[in-house]
């Protein structure tokens, strides 16, 4: 029988944001078909698992929410129901936050409910695009555009990868800031967002519930 994982992580998005790069990027390997699409590459939820940073972690990659929402959700009960340790990542590709990325998002926020809300970090990928530019810029560069708000609403709790170079250490940090990793007393601070708050943040008044 196989070990349980430490910790398994579910990524969730829609077509060609980079989540099946994401999953290879975390494990450090090439664990799932990667490649620029416009077309779902992964046709059905497929899983791997790796030894991270001394952590078991079980990644879950999924198809493009938009095209099989029920099948998604389903994985995600049973992700919370076994009451293992989970982060689920809601996948974003930087870029123009388009009407297609707030369906997808607002889609993969129901997926995972309340519970999952509380285990979740907003994950942007393409790192490599950003240039001279930093995160921060890009997401608040218009202060009162959507893509601030969603953000604003989950608490902070973003990250971005660089698939092109699959640098672990951008893996070893998103660990650390959802509270999956610590290695010494300084990584002991909180996290970037209370997990026990985040449902409150996102939904009260959002067009994302």
């Amino acid at each position: 029988m196989d070990p349980d994982p430490d910790l398994t992580i579910v990524l969730l998005g829609k077509t060609g944001v980079g989540k099946s790069a994401s999953g290879n990027t975390i494990l450090g390997r090439a664990a799932f078909e990667s490649k620029l699409s416009l077309r779902s590459v992964t046709k059905e939820i497929s899983e791997a698992t790796g030894r991270v940073f001394g952590k078991l972690i079980r990644v879950i990659d999924t198809p493009a929410i938009l095209d099989t929402n029920e099948d998604i959700k389903s994985l995600c009960r049973d992700v919370l129901r076994s009451s293992r340790p989970c982060l689920f990542l809601l996948v974003v590709r930087v870029g123009r936050f388009t009407k297609e990325d707030q369906k997808a998002l607002r889609t993969a926020i129901k997926a995972i409910g309340s519970q999952g809300l509380k285990r979740s970090y907003l994950l942007f990928t393409a790192g490599d695009d950003l240039k001279n530019t930093t995160l921060d810029d890009f997401i608040f560069e218009e202060e009162e555009g959507e893509l601030p708000h969603v953000v604003r609403r989950m608490g902070g709790a973003y990250h971005l990868f660089n698939n092109v170079n699959r640098d672990q250490e951008q893996v070893r940090e998103l660990l650390q800031k959802s509270g999956h990793l610590r290695e010494s007393p300084v990584l002991l601070s909180t996290p970037a967002h209370s997990f026990s708050d985040t449902w409150q943040l996102v939904c009260p008044g959002s067009q994302l519930c």
